[in-house]
């Protein structure tokens, strides 16, 4: 019992912590527009409450006689967590995006775009390795999210 009131009690420390890394990265890319970075502020502000709900909406039970423990119910507010979480992932990677395909080095028709968006071609290095490490993230929290 002790192991899932841990894991509860961490979940909320781990998504407000990663997505507080999101949320730094868009801080960088749109620093002169404090109207952009309270906007992500306030987003990052609901992530963290959204995950709090899982402390309150998650019963465990024990497993017999053993140590071991399982979820034996969970309340339909808890679903809020991963709906913010994807939520604010999404308008945050879609701002940096936005921002950084204005770095490329080249006018952009539907073809360059695409491959701009996609791979980060014509970009300087630094763009480039921030949209890629951006769609990383972003397609790993989408898949453990959905």
């Amino acid at each position: 019992m002790r192991f899932l009131m841990v894991a509860i009690g961490t979940y909320p420390v781990a998504m407000a912590g990663t997505t507080l890394l999101f949320f730094f990265r868009v801080r960088a890319v749109f620093n002169r527009d404090k109207f952009v970075v309270a906007f992500f502020a306030f987003t990052w502000i609901a992530v963290l409450v959204g995950s709090l709900t899982t402390i309150w909406g998650v019963v465990g039970a024990k497993i017999g006689s053993t140590n071991y423990c399982m979820v034996i119910h969970v309340e339909p507010y808890v679903a809020s967590a991963s709906i913010v979480m994807l939520v604010n992932d999404t308008l945050v990677f879609l701002a940096i995006t936005w921002k950084l395909m204005g770095n490329a080095r080249i006018d952009s028709s539907i073809r360059t775009g695409f491959r701009i968006l996609a791979f980060g071609e014509y970009m300087p290095a630094l763009s480039k390795a921030l949209l890629q490490d951006g769609q990383a993230y972003y397609l790993y929290v989408f898949s453990v999210v959905v």
